[in-house]
């Protein structure tokens, strides 16, 4: 597992045409942006406390934030970092945002596989199951306290805050990503992925490999992958598309 604090480099502004952005449009090549999963079904979950309803892409980000290993610290930064006059994907976004497209795939093939309903059971996927609504209220508890800070101390606010960018950064990965999925021969996939072995998966489909290493897409986000070069090398010969 991915252990304590993940060391971010400090982002600087680009400074006017002596650098040049990294392309992240490769993907999206002759694709229209507009992704209508959001208006096509919602997925119920069943919880202790209730049935709740999400749409598609809120549902991306909450399996996100569960599958992503707890001790994983993120910063807030941009899209873009510089290091040595060079310019370089932000290592953190690209691997949220590869991780924003596997969970999202999977949802959408449950739903096609399901003969797309307007409303998908959750328990049809093979997620980890309920406590979904607790990440959304945490969420709220933070924006609540942050009237009344004082009554926290300072290390409780230090967690309030790091997860406060947890949830941020995952949220602007997910919008990045709106719409996209993996798709194989024309169909979208179910893309499994896992934090430890792939025993430990936490999709279990059959498919030619093991599936997204959640540990080892970071690592090669580091050594400068983008997010679609990140699922390239897990999925191989796939195509990442807007979902229309």
């Amino acid at each position: 597992m991915l252990t304590g604090a993940m060391a971010f480099i400090v982002c600087v502004p680009l400074i006017g045409m002596l650098l040049i952005k990294p392309d992240k449009r490769i993907w999206k090549e002759g694709e229209d942006d507009t992704s209508v999963i959001n208006e096509s079904f919602e997925i119920s979950v069943k919880e202790e406390n209730g049935i709740f309803y999400y749409k598609p892409e809120t549902l991306t980000g909450l399996l996100m934030y569960r599958a992503i290993p707890e001790d994983t610290a993120f910063s807030s930064s941009e899209d873009y970092i510089v290091k040595s006059d060079e310019v370089y994907y932000d290592p953190e976004q690209e691997y949220l945002k590869a991780l924003a497209v596997v969970c999202r795939s999977s949802v959408v093939s449950a739903w096609e596989t399901e003969q797309r309903p307007a409303v998908l059971d959750y328990n049809v996927m093979q997620f980890e199951a309920g406590g979904l609504y607790r990440i959304i209220q945490g969420n709220a508890v933070y924006t609540k306290v942050l009237s009344n800070s004082d009554a926290l101390s300072g290390g409780s606010m230090l967690s309030f805050d790091n997860e406060n960018v947890k949830l941020n950064e995952i949220e602007r990965a997910v919008d990045a990503t709106k719409g996209a999925v993996i798709t194989r021969d024309g169909k979208v996939m179910t893309a499994p992925f896992f934090t430890t072995t792939p025993s430990g998966m936490l999709v279990g489909e059959a498919g030619d490999g093991v599936g997204f290493s959640l540990n080892y897409a970071y690592e090669l986000a580091i050594s400068g992958m983008s997010f679609y070069e990140i699922l390239k090398y897990f999925y191989d010969d796939i195509r990442v598309i807007i979902y229309e």
